[in-house]
């Protein structure tokens, strides 16, 4: 018994299955389902892939920090090639996987052979990734193959494709690291580099294999994500690096090398699913979200140096484990059940019923960054002041930074636990398919901010971005009198804001004295924009005017702005209007905010809902079974312009 004990795989399956029992008797109509325990393994399924991969590094004593662009430039890259070149579905995913294979080539050579510290280069190599996964797909690629997209839809005994992807890899590589002399040497060279070097083991060849395993295993990744969206997105696997690093731990595997097993990759990233999939159906905020998170790293890494460690010998039952999903994948091609071709919404897909009673009303707002001060201060504190004047109980959930897989995972979550409504913080087209699903489970559903184009949603209020970007670009071209230098920032491959982007560059090409400089990604931080104007300013005496296109480029800019002594003399027009913004137009550091109304969107929205469900008004006595619902289709809320002659009237508020 004390030997299990120290077993990391038997502690960490007991704590899975003890938190799963008790997840099961505390709430007994939403976690013990099929679709629950579906979406956790589909959810974790990305990470846990990757995290083979990771397990086997840290095995070694290494680790990658480029995984997650990994995955974004695989999925995107083979999206390019498909939708832009005609490539066929086989030749692009080939093509893909040889270019993740190659990222991973050049991570273990520079590491292995030129001594390069792997923290260095995988971050180093983590940048240039992620900026070619932009340079291919822009704001993201949607449309892609019906082929291309089966590849993860599809589902085989009613379970979707990418949990037996992982489990199938999680399978095989446990069965040759216990049964392969090959894959054993890591454990060698974890233990003690040196050693092993003198027994004769080829330690730099060894590293650059594990580099290059890791690599090709997150371009499948990426290949699986962009198939499950339906879309392939930049954006993708920001953060990812971190989770799977903290799955493996988890699982077993130590910081200094020399242990782990595959098995803990895969029951590492289930604990953290299965936390995940708890505090979406207790509703706990995404900010607390992040702290237990971070409290599970730290718990990780100080169990780690308590435990005693060892290698696992999967003996009799990883064989079995292994040859039990040989045959099960035998069966795939015939059993496997496809996805459906036509994703268009019919009057009886979309009708649900309106006629039940209604108990303890929920409704839900799932937005793509909790913890943005523009989305805190409008969205999120209209929605609470809606709940509490219509005595509803509301409840806001998503990721804390941008991460739109991160939000499609929060809205596929909460569907099981069957809300009153949603209100889902539009970004990005790939969330259209969760917006789908959430329909096609009879749940009323407004987008809001940006509209979702292919999504089944009830309603959308909001701004057009595209409007954003012209009324930016007017304006500069007033402020620098139609010539100068000028540079814009905001969050890169974000749908809304490509779109913002576009509407500028319209407006401001018309004018051959303005040059553009640059696009820059400033990830929605004061700190990067500041880093960003500051060389922009350093390169350029001479630039005119900045535009900026997230809740934090315009304090950015300001701040490097007024740190050059250039504050009014370079032009700054950007979004939003909270009271930072509005000082510093007071100041004349900033000159126009293109301001959202975004509380109003946000609480009708809400109360669209509300009148959805309480049959506020009818059009027709049978309007719900004809797939008419009472609501507008599309309300353009507007935008506010605010300047020096007028912020005074804001400022008062």
């Amino acid at each position: 018994m004390k030997k299990l004990f120290a077993d990391r795989i038997y502690t960490l399956g007991l704590t899975i299955i003890v938190i799963a029992i008790v997840a099961g008797i505390t709430f007994p109509g939403q976690f013990p389902t099929f679709q629950n325990f579906s979406q956790i393994f589909l959810n974790l399924s990305i990470d846990t892939i990757v995290a083979v991969g990771m397990m086997l590094l840290l095995i070694s004593g290494a680790f990658d920090l480029s995984v997650g662009s990994v995955v974004a430039f695989s999925g995107c890259l083979a999206a390019y090639l498909m939708f832009f070149m005609q490539v066929p579905v086989p030749v692009a995913l080939l093509i893909s996987l040889a270019a993740s294979l190659a990222v991973g080539s050049v991570n273990g050579y520079l590491i292995a052979y030129q001594g390069i510290n792997p923290m260095i280069q995988s971050l180093a190599m983590m940048g240039i990734v992620r900026g070619l996964a932009l340079l291919v797909s822009g704001a993201g690629i949607q449309g892609l193959p019906y082929w291309f997209n089966a590849i993860s839809q599809s589902k085989l005994l009613g379970i979707q494709m990418p949990i037996w992807y992982m489990l199938l890899i999680v399978a095989i590589v446990a069965f040759l690291m216990t049964n392969t002399t090959f894959l054993k040497r890591y454990y060698f060279i974890g233990g003690n580099e040196k050693a092993a070097e003198l027994s004769g083991i080829d330690v730099k060849k060894m590293k650059l294999f594990s580099f290059m395993l890791v690599s090709l295993l997150a371009g499948f990744a990426g290949i699986l994500l962009a198939s499950r969206l339906g879309a392939a997105l930049p954006t993708s696997g920001r953060g990812l690096e971190l989770r799977v690093i903290t799955a493996v731990i988890l699982g077993g595997a130590s910081l200094q090398g020399g242990t782990g097993k595959i098995q803990g990759a895969l029951l590492g990233a289930l604990l953290m699913g299965l936390i995940a999939n708890i505090m979406v159906i207790v509703r706990v905020s995404g900010y607390w979200q992040e702290i237990i998170l971070g409290i599970i790293l730290i718990l990780a890494v100080w169990i780690d140096r308590l435990l005693q460690r060892g290698s696992f010998k999967g003996g009799m039952f990883g064989k079995m484990f292994f040859w039990s999903f040989v045959v099960i994948g035998s069966f795939v091609v015939i059993g496997c059940e496809l996805p459906p071709r036509n994703e268009r919404a019919t009057a009886k897909e979309i009708a649900f019923d309106l006629n039940k009673n209604i108990e303890n009303e929920e409704y839900v707002m799932v937005t793509t960054a909790v913890s943005m001060p523009m989305y805190v201060n409008h969205d999120q504190a209209a929605f609470i002041r809606w709940g509490k004047e219509n005595k509803v109980k509301v409840s806001i959930l998503g990721p804390a930074d941008w991460d739109v897989p991160a939000q499609i995972n929060t809205i596929e979550e909460v569907i099981g636990t069957r809300p009153t409504g949603l209100l889902i913080n539009g970004t990005d087209p790939a969330i259209a398919k969760a917006i789908n699903k959430a329909v096609d489970a009879g749940i009323p559903t407004v987008v809001y901010d940006s509209d979702i184009p292919g999504s089944k949603r009830h309603a959308f209020l909001g701004t057009d971005w595209y409007e954003i970007g012209q009324m930016q670009g007017k304006e500069m071209v007033k402020l620098i009198n139609g010539k100068g230098k000028i540079a814009y920032m905001g969050i890169l491959g974000l749908a809304n804001m490509e779109d913002g982007f576009r509407g500028l560059l319209d407006v401001v090409k018309k004018y051959p004295n303005i040059e553009v400089v640059g696009k820059f990604d400033d990830k929605a931080n004061v700190e990067e924009a500041a880093k960003i104007t500051a060389d922009l300013i350093s390169a350029h005496p001479d630039l005119a005017g900045l535009c900026g296109f997230d809740s934090n480029s315009g304090p950015g800019m300001a701040l490097s702005v007024k740190e050059a002594g250039k504050a009014g003399k370079i032009k700054i027009t950007t979004v939003d209007w909270e009271p930072e913004h509005l000082n510093l137009v007071n100041e004349g550091v900033i000159q126009l905010l293109a301001g959202q109304k975004r509380e109003l969107f946000t609480w009708y929205g809400a109360q669209f809902l509300h009148d959805m469900v309480h049959k506020t008004n009818k059009l027709s006595s049978n309007d719900a079974e004809a797939g008419i619902t009472s609501l507008p289709t599309t309300v353009n809320t507007g935008l506010i312009r605010i300047t020096k002659e007028n912020v005074g009237q804001f400022l008062k508020k």
